[in-house]
């Protein structure tokens, strides 16, 4: 898991997930705003480690040139340095679909054992949303229009167990700096790694 490495040791990440709006303005000054209709795929641009010594990663090297920006690859937020970032705050550890949600519908309304709090994480036949505003565990409001036909019974998939499938929109060369007995790596860029939606 070569990207997933990148990310556990990461400087930084930026999570962008935001909904395609535009915007048009008047000459009087007036605003119009419209909401385009898309995936809203998340994107993370991360800003790897510098310095990691190159006889100690070159297999994670080895492994992010296989992978390239062909190859998909999931990745998580479940290690110890960033569990927080997916953890639940809702009561909620088993959830599943009561009825057959209508496509592109934000709405989903669910049997579950708890309850969510908006920013909870939730994943649904391969995708990964966001709850918008806390629940009691029957209608749950999503950021985003739902992916695919999921069908009344399917399970979620909630917090820290939820996992991304991503390409490498970018993916960085990098630099061998000669130290004793091998050279610390330097990154030429940030990686950003884009949902890889095929529906």
């Amino acid at each position: 898991m070569s990207f997933q490495t990148i990310i556990d040791i990461s400087q930084n990440i930026e999570v962008n997930n935001r909904r395609t709006i535009g915007q048009q303005y008047s000459r009087s000054g007036q605003v119009r705003v419209a909401q385009y209709l898309t995936a809203v795929p998340w994107v993370f641009t991360v800003k790897p480690h510098n310095f990691l010594y190159y006889p100690q990663v070159r297999n994670v090297i080895q492994a992010i040139d296989n992978t390239d920006r062909q190859i998909p690859e999931l990745i998580n937020f479940s290690s110890t340095n960033l569990d927080w970032f997916t953890e639940m705050q809702g009561t909620a550890t088993t959830a599943t679909l009561a009825t057959t949600p209508t496509a592109n519908t934000q709405v989903l309304t669910l049997s579950s054992n708890g309850t969510f709090k908006a920013g909870d994480f939730i994943k649904l036949a391969g995708y990964v949303y966001k709850v918008t505003a806390d629940s009691a565990g029957t209608t749950v409001y999503i950021n985003r229009p739902l992916i695919g036909l999921p069908t009344s019974g399917t399970a979620l998939t909630l917090g820290k167990n939820v996992s991304w499938n991503v390409v490498a929109e970018k993916c960085p060369t990098y630099i061998l700096n000669p130290a004793p007995n091998g050279a610390f790596v330097e990154w030429s860029d940030d990686f950003i790694f884009r949902e890889y939606i095929t529906q």
